[in-house]
């Protein structure tokens, strides 16, 4: 039966370039606290019914006590932002989650080249479009893995639930953790964000730190005999004392097993900074403040609090900067949602025996040698792994230019996830 399976995926990959295209070109940016999902969720409830789904579409708003969870992130709007779930299969035997969110960053501002953001092309083999990696392509992969099962008649004896959320960029999370809150749990889930077609059994827990350093006004020459702090330096310091403390957590890395394989598993993404102003009427004189924001990691099992404590705690090797932060000129803050990390117990017979189904599926469907490893960026990873027990792995993608212009997924990997998927279908649901 696999051999049909994999017969039909290549023999119907139009539908799958043909669903990008029109999934691509809806407007489901996040624009925190709102967003435009529901353009892309009026299509995919589409897909939905026409391959015989039932189907829950709600507000997370809705969930019964979801507000009151420790882990509800406030101060976002979800009018007309639903989640869509779609089901099928009688739950006789197990239950497997899909999992992807609809809902892309902003980066359709910038200048794209190969095409316009909502425009998909095909080109050399690579699907271009806002979100087309990040992450239509894998939400697309799940339900064309499903279509493939139930368009040769195989019947679901298991459950088979896809979730396409809202709200996950930006820290969000919400989306998925409203479907926890629902009582969506499973045997398994698979969440399909870009990993480079391998199994990422681990997930690092992660944070974005804004920090805003206040130095003295005006010149600092010899010509005044005045000394003060000049914000941009310090600023400077602290970014390479950053660096430094980038270099130290991977030095960490024997400690944990998944992440020890990984050449530097641990990577801080040093987003903005902005100190003074340039312009022909701009006087020249010392930033009084300079701002700076960076992408931290950190490894799966550190909490919320230690995350900020490992940091401060390294810092202070560097008294020259360290000062500045006791005094409350470099101040750390923390207003976005910190990423808790997440391990898939291999040591559970189960969980080890659904790696290598993957595995096994990889080889005889795809042709592919999937390797096991570990997910460096922040998805909803922890949502499954922390708050609903149902194990959890990330496998989905390759491709490039994710939050840049010309973001792009490979079309043979999408087909490929798709017999990836339909066969774990067939091996546990039916």
């Amino acid at each position: 039966m696999k051999e049909k399976i994999i017969e039909y995926i290549d023999n119907n990959k139009r539908w799958i370039i043909d669903s990008m295209m029109k999934i691509i070109s809806a407007n489901t940016i996040n624009t925190p606290p709102y967003g435009n999902e529901n353009n892309g969720q009026k299509i995919i409830e589409k897909i939905f019914k026409n391959i015989g789904l039932e189907i829950d579409r709600f507000s997370p708003d809705e969930v019964n006590g979801f507000k009151e969870s420790k882990v509800y992130l406030k101060g976002r709007d979800y009018t007309n932002r639903d989640n869509l779930v779609g089901f099928i299969g009688k739950g006789e035997k197990k239950t497997l989650i899909f999992n992807g969110h609809i809902d892309t960053v902003p980066s359709h501002v910038f200048k794209w080249t190969k095409t316009k953001p909502f425009d998909a092309r095909l080109i050399d083999g690579k699907i271009y479009g806002l979100g087309a990696c990040d992450m239509k392509g894998g939400i697309i992969s799940s339900i064309f893995a499903l279509k493939a099962i139930l368009n040769l008649n195989i019947p679901i004896k298991g459950k088979v639930i896809i979730e396409s959320v809202v709200d996950e960029e930006f820290g969000g999370a919400n989306g998925s953790l409203a479907c926890v809150k629902r009582g969506y749990t499973g045997d398994f889930a698979v969440i399909p964000e870009p990993s480079v077609m391998k199994i990422c059994i681990s997930n690092v827990s992660s944070r974005v730190m804004e920090i805003k350093i206040t130095g003295d006004k005006g010149l600092m020459y010899a010509g005044t005999n005045v000394e003060g702090v000049n914000s941009m330096l310090l600023g400077a310091g602290l970014i390479i004392a950053l660096k430094d403390y980038e270099n130290f957590l991977n030095s960490l890395k024997d400690k944990y097993d998944i992440y020890k394989r990984i050449d530097k598993p641990i990577k801080f993404l040093f987003s903005d900074i902005k100190a003074g102003e340039i312009g022909p009427d701009k006087i020249i004189t010392t930033p009084q403040e300079c701002l700076i924001r960076v992408y931290m990691m950190n490894y799966p099992d550190i909490s919320k609090d230690k995350f900020t404590d490992m940091m401060l705690s390294f810092l202070k090797n560097y008294p020259s900067i360290y000062k500045y932060i006791e005094n409350g000129s470099v101040v750390f803050s923390e207003k976005h949602r910190f990423i808790e990390g997440g391990v898939l117990d291999l040591t559970v017979g189960n969980n080890k025996d659904f790696i290598n189904k993957i595995i096994e599926n990889g080889k005889k469907l795809a042709n592919r040698e999937l390797e096991i490893s570990a997910m460096l960026g922040g998805t909803d990873f922890f949502a499954f792994s922390n708050y609903s027990n149902t194990p959890v792995v990330v496998l989905g993608p390759g491709g490039g230019n994710c939050h840049a212009a010309d973001e792009y997924v490979n079309l043979e990997d999408l087909l490929n996830l798709s017999k990836i998927y339909a066969g774990l279908i067939y091996d546990y649901c039916c």
